[in-house]
């Protein structure tokens, strides 16, 4: 009896053992199909990216994915598994970027904006997948290492220090993008944030010694006056610039445009109307964006926190609708055009109004809004005196409304 314990005992350990095994390899199977993918991604961003330091840093590290390739197989077919063929699918890997290029491709059909994206906008877009596949890349190692210490086997010494050669690898990659990405985005940055404000400038010269309804989104950066004591002044102005460029990238990518940039806020519009009773019909679109602005900033976060030291980023969002009359200072066709009306300055109440990663909304966007979305947001209470805006066309207060999440 003794004796069947100890051989049914010793058969659930080989069973154990094999099944640990098995899934051992299955990971080592996905890293180097993430590697097979990274070759020819590698590939294709040396023949398109412009910028040569790019270019020679990624030429350096597609011979390390190769070393890092054939290295995943010989350590998968010394564990007597099969090294896959199969080449992962990279887009699943950097959500983040993926998803903003597919808006401003999405949102360049339905508006047909020639000036939507620029290639300087791109090679960023591209440069954030790059960082972001690369930690992937070596938390999947880090990962691989650590089972690799629970086993029980000859060879896992032997394995770990390959493993761990690819780790430094990646960490070397990583910590390039992490010295030299504020230095990329020093050269792309003057042109793409001139196409921003460019395309807004653009639609309101239609405009100018007019008044059109308009949606108008303020989106602030909370916290920035005490980063501007505490940080110092290259990182100051790399938080300012990502929150800048990320909050933009939405607007553009929703087919809104970027009015201007006033200290620490990013302030941007779309086109409204009114029908003839005289509401404010909105779309559901800037209220979507206001909430995808929340989320970019939580997933920048990610990186910029987690990864590099930074401090968290939070910004809330103040939408407001109305007329507005749309004003040139000068007379040349390239002088400055702004926003002057009553949701201009209501929109910048309600930001005040917001907690971080909040979004609040005034009144006529909120009976312009669709059921569904209304159930989403709840009515403000503000008794302290703080607000004193009415509705002009009741004389009573105001309402505000913030999201419930």
């Amino acid at each position: 009896m003794v004796e069947h314990e100890k051989c049914l005992n010793y058969s659930k350990s080989y069973d154990s053992k094999v099944q640990l095994l098995s899934e051992l390899i299955d990971k080592l199977n996905e890293a180097l199909s993430t590697e097979y993918a990274s070759v020819d991604r590698i590939i294709s961003r040396i023949d398109q990216t412009p910028i040569q330091e790019i270019k020679q840093r990624l030429k350096r590290h597609l011979k390390e994915t190769h070393i890092q390739k054939n290295r995943l197989r010989k350590i998968i077919i010394k564990l007597g598994g099969n090294p896959t063929d199969v080449k992962a699918d990279l887009s699943m890997l950097a959500p983040p970027a993926t998803i903003i290029m597919k808006k401003t491709a999405e949102s360049k059909k339905q508006n047909d904006v020639q000036d939507n994206s620029l290639p300087e906008e791109e090679e960023l877009v591209r440069i954030k997948q790059d960082r972001i596949m690369e930690f992937n890349e070596l938390e999947s190692y880090e990962s691989l290492i650590r089972t690799m210490q629970t086993m029980d086997m000859p060879q896992q010494h032997e394995i770990t220090v390959l493993l761990e050669q690819s780790v430094q690898e990646e960490e070397s990659m990583a910590y390039w993008y992490k010295i030299h990405e504020p230095l990329v985005i020093n050269k792309l940055w003057p042109k793409m944030i001139h196409a921003s404000i460019r395309r807004g400038q653009k639609f309101l010269l239609n405009h100018i010694n007019s008044k059109i309804p308009l949606i108008i989104i303020y989106a602030d950066l909370v916290g920035s006056t005490n980063m501007s004591m505490t940080l110092s002044i290259d990182k100051l102005v790399d938080v300012i610039r990502v929150f800048a460029h990320e909050i933009s990238h939405i607007v553009d990518s929703y087919g809104g445009y970027v009015l201007k940039y006033a200290g620490d806020a990013v302030i941007s519009f779309f086109p409204g109307r009114v029908n003839d009773q005289d509401k404010y019909l909105a779309s559901d679109t800037p209220v979507e964006c206001g909430k995808s602005m929340i989320n970019v900033i939580r997933e920048t976060n990610g990186i910029l926190n987690k990864k590099f030291g930074y401090p968290e980023l939070f910004t809330k969002i103040g939408i407001d609708a109305g007329e507005n009359a749309i004003v040139q200072y000068g007379f040349g066709q390239l002088s400055p055009i702004d926003i002057l009306g009553y949701s201009m300055n209501i929109a910048s109440k309600i930001t005040s109004l917001t907690g971080p990663n909040k979004v609040s909304i005034g009144e006529n966007v909120y009976k312009s809004l669709d059921r569904k979305l209304q159930r989403e947001f709840h009515e403000l209470s503000i008794s302290d005196g703080r607000w004193k805006y009415i509705n002009y066309g009741t004389d009573k207060p105001y309402k505000v409304y913030s999201l419930n999440s």
